[in-house]
């Protein structure tokens, strides 16, 4: 198996990760933190997490079957078909499931985070009164 069919084949081991992480935050009604939250987020931070649960689901569940799809395509391709156009759908299956996570996992961010959201802000806007006073004190 070449570096090629290796890529393809963490593809489809992502896709299926994907599809898996959102059933079973589904079924056992509980936020998957490794794939829906960012790495300074927690649970608690979340408003509606019924809400937040389903919304990350659909995305994961499409941008899984994308990635899972472009990564057979891909593996069959580079063992039996060898065709440029399938080479290319998979690449643009791969895109576009980078893509549905992508906007999935910020517009969960967005509509269901909203303290966490207001916690960064605060944040933004205190170290930049710091670097405001520090730069003050510079100047003296």
């Amino acid at each position: 198996m070449g570096m090629g069919g290796i890529i393809d084949f963490l593809f489809v081991i992502s896709g299926a990760y994907l599809i898996g992480s959102a059933l079973l935050a589904k079924r056992q009604e509980s936020v998957a933190a490794n794939i829906m939250l960012g790495k300074n987020m927690e649970e608690k931070d979340i408003d509606d997490k019924a809400g937040f649960i389903a919304y990350m689901c659909k995305g994961l569940l499409i941008a899984g079957a994308l990635m899972l799809v472009a990564g057979l395509i891909h593996l069959a391709n580079d063992y039996y078909v060898h065709s440029t156009v399938l080479s290319w759908i998979g690449i643009f299956g791969v895109i576009g499931a980078l893509g549905v996570y992508i906007k999935t996992y910020r517009n969960g961010q967005r509509r269901y985070m909203k303290r966490w959201l207001e916690k960064q802000e605060k944040q933004r806007q205190l170290e930049e009164e710091i670097a405001r006073q520090m730069k003050q004190r510079r100047k003296k």
